[in-house]
């Protein structure tokens, strides 16, 4: 896969390659660099309506390809948005799907997440208040008995953030919901202490937007801008249900919706084919490496052929290539 790089490496790199050929002779060592941690993103996690049935009649190890193992064993951090609750009601979406009220079984959401390796999930979304109060707090002790921190809340009124402790510092996680209430004054401010607290990395996660649209909107933007003007190192996006573009602002990035990881929206190509970012903090450069996925029959795997080219365009990258 090849590597996106924002930032002022892209003109060493340039510059390198335009360099005239240095005379043959033996050239020094190159130092060894320390290792980036690298962060593997996704979008939409729901565990509950189709998805739960095809865990229960085909066994929930039939959701997740060994692609998608693979490229979740390759990474040091991993982090989603959980569209949901883990509960032991009964499900609702299941016996009428157009009541959208999501809850998980706590057995296959502790499969899926410990089977990927998950080191934090976002509550910051408009479904885990799906079953209230009760149901929120019931989500954070059962992702707490896994070893799973999660961060925001769909008010944006408490557990802001996470942090997660890296080789090379703090990894900060922080929630923000824009589709309840679309005031961003607590993300910013949290972004503004943590960025005070001396954190080596501040990542918000952001779920906004509107849904089944390929672009970002004016509020988006104006949110995205705002968190990295604060100190904000990446903005993630997710809602919209499908894969919209990537911007470069002040030299972060930006990516406005990751589109589903493991849904059941199964009525479009653009709702069954989203983006996973590898993302290789360094302590000088930060790398980028977009996965394209699909998800099939309610199985989520590493897209290939025809299919990966085509999720990266709807990105906004149309000359980035995939061998």
């Amino acid at each position: 896969m090849k590597d996106v790089i924002i930032g002022a490496a892209v003109l060493l790199v340039v510059a390198a390659e335009l360099g005239a050929s240095p005379a043959p002779v033996r050239a020094p060592e190159t130092p060894m660099l320390p290792k980036p941690v690298r962060v593997l993103f996704v979008g939409d996690l729901m565990l509950d309506r189709n998805v739960a049935v095809a865990a229960h009649d085909l066994g929930q190890e039939s959701l997740i390809a060994t692609s998608t193992r693979d490229l979740f064993a390759s990474a040091d951090l991993r982090v989603g948005n959980l569209e949901g609750t883990i509960t032991t009601n009964a499900s609702i979406a299941q016996r009428n799907s157009k009541i959208l009220r999501f809850t998980f079984d706590p057995k296959l959401a502790e499969y899926v997440l410990t089977t990927l390796h998950f080191n934090a999930v976002s509550l910051a979304n408009n479904h885990t208040l799906d079953f209230g109060k009760f149901g929120y707090d019931d989500t954070r002790f059962n992702l707490g008995q896994w070893g799973v921190p999660s961060f925001g809340q769909p008010f944006n009124e408490s557990n802001p953030s996470t942090t997660l402790q890296t080789k090379d510092g703090s990894f900060c996680l922080v929630g923000y919901n824009a589709t309840f209430d679309a005031s961003s004054t607590p993300v910013l401010a949290e972004v503004v202490r943590l960025h005070a607290n001396n954190c080596w990395k501040i990542v918000v996660f952001a779920h906004w937007g509107q849904e089944y649209q390929t672009h970002s909107n004016q509020a988006q933007q104006q949110d995205a801008h705002a968190f990295i003007d604060a100190g904000a190192d990446l903005v993630i996006g997710s809602h919209p249900h499908v894969v919209e573009e990537v911007e470069t602002y002040k030299g972060k990035a930006i990516f406005y919706s990751l589109g589903n990881f493991l849904f059941d929206q199964n009525f479009s190509w653009e709702t069954t084919h989203s983006l996973a970012v590898r993302v290789d903090f360094g302590e000088q450069n930060t790398s980028f490496v977009l996965v394209p996925l699909t998800i099939e029959d309610q199985q989520v795997s590493v897209a290939q052929g025809e299919h990966r080219q085509k999720i990266l365009t709807a990105a906004g990258i149309a000359d980035f290539t995939l061998p």
